[in-house]
């Protein structure tokens, strides 16, 4: 029996990354790139110090034409120098405002808060988001807008790399291509499942359409459920582009309680996934599950069958988005990723299902 099921979810997972790889190597369209609607960036910050002046420094570099672009910086009741750091760039660029949060009045709570303040206040007809430890390319707004030319898209989602070049560091990048990957290849396939705020934009008749974050359902992961609505609701399109010159860089965390309580948050916020983003993202927990029951129980020969096809596929995944952003160290790290990869898929699962509270910027949230 487990010979069978391992030689049946062996073929199908081969099948799906195969198909999931080429269709996230041509995700990349090209719009009209002559589209300049206005746009405004909003930029949620809580006790950000040590970040948010590079993020910014990457903002005032963008090549969109100032007149057309607004900035907004929330500064959600942060006690460190964020205030006065935001406020200096205002002070010095036009375009840059901010918006200061204080007791929260009306739900959502959270960062949702403040992204819905700074989207209720803003005047762009798309909606750019990105986080305050966040690196954004000078093409950044331009070639991601130019995908809205089609008036039927509503969401367009990008790329993020992670900065640093430790094995940890380089595992979590990897990691974050891959997952973004899957992301892109269902987007392209027209099975769009997520998204993740550090590079994420929305038409804002879009947005409005589904009732903005008034309306949706409060998410520890508020990106993924704005992505979510839109996408589900059944009037608009969404893009995930495979694009260099959208490519936004983020920090790694620093150890592994921090990327612990990543996972579980994202874990978490995936609870609310529709039919056939679980059925996405549920079959390669049954097929690690299979693979660790077949090291016990199947012939070795299944059990390394099992293991050489999750292997080479798995790296067929990585290695259009390693390519195109030119990452090739972290080729290197694919043994430690695949076994990390490995460890998280079959651990969070049963943890968000029997676990506690998330806590996240300092606030706790309850199941």
């Amino acid at each position: 029996m487990i010979v069978s099921l391992l030689l049946i979810f062996s073929a199908i997972y081969i099948l799906m990354i195969l198909i999931f790889a080429g269709a996230a190597a041509t995700s990349v369209i090209h719009p009209d790139e002559g589209y300049r609607p206005g746009v405004s960036i909003i930029i949620a910050a809580r006790n950000e110090e040590e970040h948010i002046g590079a993020c910014l420094e990457s903002i005032v570099r963008l090549t969109y034409p100032q007149d057309l672009l607004e900035v907004i910086v929330v500064n959600d009741r942060s006690t460190d120098r964020t205030s006065d750091i935001v406020n200096g760039f205002a002070d010095r660029h036009a375009h840059i405002r901010v918006l200061q949060i204080g007791k929260e009045t009306e739900l959502p709570p959270g960062k949702a808060n403040a992204v819905m303040s700074a989207i209720d206040v803003s005047r762009g007809e798309i909606l750019m988001f990105t986080d305050a430890d966040c690196i954004v390319p000078p093409a950044w707004v331009e070639n991601t807008v130019s995908h809205y030319s089609d008036s039927s898209v509503g969401v367009v989602a990008g790329f993020t790399s992670l900065a640093g070049d430790s094995p940890f560091a380089e595992m979590q990048a990897l990691d974050w291509f891959v997952l973004s990957s899957v992301a892109a290849a269902t987007t392209r396939l027209g099975l769009p499942v997520t998204a993740v705020g550090t590079n994420l934009s929305v038409r804002r008749s879009a947005y409005d359409s589904v009732g903005g974050y008034r309306k949706i359902p409060f998410s520890v992961t508020e990106d993924y459920a704005l992505f979510h609505a839109i996408t589900t609701s059944g009037k608009w399109k969404a893009r995930f582009p495979m694009d260099i010159t959208t490519l936004v860089t983020s920090t790694p965390c620093l150890s592994i309680g921090q990327l612990f309580s990543q996972k579980k948050r994202w874990f978490t916020g995936g609870r609310g996934m529709d039919a056939k983003s679980l059925l996405i993202f549920s079959f390669p927990y049954v097929f690690s599950f299979l693979i660790l029951c077949g090291l016990f129980v199947a012939p070795l020969w299944a059990f390394c069958l099992a293991i050489a096809a999750k292997l080479s596929v798995d790296f067929l995944l990585c290695l259009p988005s390693i390519l195109t952003f030119r990452r090739r160290s972290l080729l290197f790290v694919y043994p430690l990723f695949e076994i990390y990869y490995y460890i998280y898929v079959l651990l969070f699962p049963p943890l968000v299902l029997f676990g506690g509270k998330i806590t996240w910027k300092e606030r706790t949230f309850g199941r």
